[in-house]
C-alpha cells in the first residue's frame, strides 16, 4: 500500500468502475484509494508457499484459498481489500466471481512500508467481517508468526510462534488449520530480507 491517489473520493460502485480500468490494483477505505506497491521476491515466496500450505489443508472442505489477486469486500467498513493470503467458506462466496467477503482465515506477510497499515487500520476493518475467526501476521526477516484468533465471545487474543521448528495451529469451525514454519519459510532468503528491511527504515544491513 503507498500514499492515498490524490483523487476525488469514490463510492464503492464508483470505485470497482474505475479499478476495472487501470493496470495496478487499489485497495479502498471509506472512498479513499491507495496504490498497491509491488512486492519483494521474499514476500512472494512467504505468500506462495502459505497459500501451498492451506490450500493442502482445504482439500475435501467446501472452501477456497486465494491470494493477492481477489478483492476482499469488508462491507461494514466501506472497504476494499487484497490480503496475501484468505481462506473463505461460504456457500455464498462461492458464488460470487469478482470479490469475496466471508474470509474465514486471513494471511498478511509483513512489509516495512505497509506493517503500521496492515496491523491498524487494516485489521481494525478486517475484525469487521462476522465470520472472520483468524488474522495471521507473518515477518519476513525472521522465522516468526503470530495469529490473532477471535473466541465464541468475540475475544480476540494473540498466539505466537517462533523458530523454524514451530508451528502455529489456526483452528476455526471449518478445519484446524496449521501453519508450520519450516514449510512457510522455505526457500526464504534471511539475509535477503534483512537488507530489505534495513533499506527500508535507512539502518546499514
Amino acid at each position: 500500500m503507498s500514499a492515498v491517489l490524490s483523487q476525488p473520493r469514490f463510492s464503492y460502485a464508483d470505485y470497482l468502475a474505475w479499478e476495472a480500468t487501470q493496470t495496478e490494483r487499489h485497495e479502498y477505505i471509506g472512498g479513499d484509494v491507495f496504490a498497491m506497491a509491488g512486492g519483494s521476491t521474499v514476500h512472494n515466496t512467504l505468500s506462495g508457499n502459505i497459500y501451498m500450505a492451506l490450500r493442502a489443508q482445504t482439500q475435501g472442505l467446501p472452501c477456497r484459498v486465494y491470494m493477492a489477486d481477489v478483492k476482499l469486500h469488508v462491507a461494514s467498513a466501506d472497504a476494499s481489500f487484497y490480503p496475501d493470503v484468505f481462506v473463505t467458506c461460504s456457500a455464498a462466496d462461492a458464488a460470487r466471481s469478482t470479490q469475496q467477503q466471508d474470509a474465514l482465515l486471513i494471511v498478511e506477510v509483513l512489509s516495512p512500508t505497509t506493517e503500521g497499515y496492515d496491523r491498524g487500520a487494516k485489521f481494525a476493518a478486517y475484525r469487521l467481517i462476522p465470520g472472520l475467526q483468524a488474522v495471521v501476521f507473518v515477518a519476513q526477516d525472521k522465522p516468526h508468526i503470530e495469529a490473532f484468533r477471535r473466541s465464541a465471545e468475540g475475544v480476540w487474543t494473540l498466539h505466537e510462534a517462533s523458530g523454524l521448528d514451530a508451528v502455529l495451529p489456526c483452528a476455526t469451525t471449518e478445519g484446524a488449520f496449521r501453519l508450520a514454519l519450516n514449510a512457510v519459510y522455505a526457500e526464504v532468503d534471511f539475509s535477503a530480507a534483512k537488507a530489505a528491511v534495513a533499506a527500508s527504515s535507512g539502518t546499514s544491513a
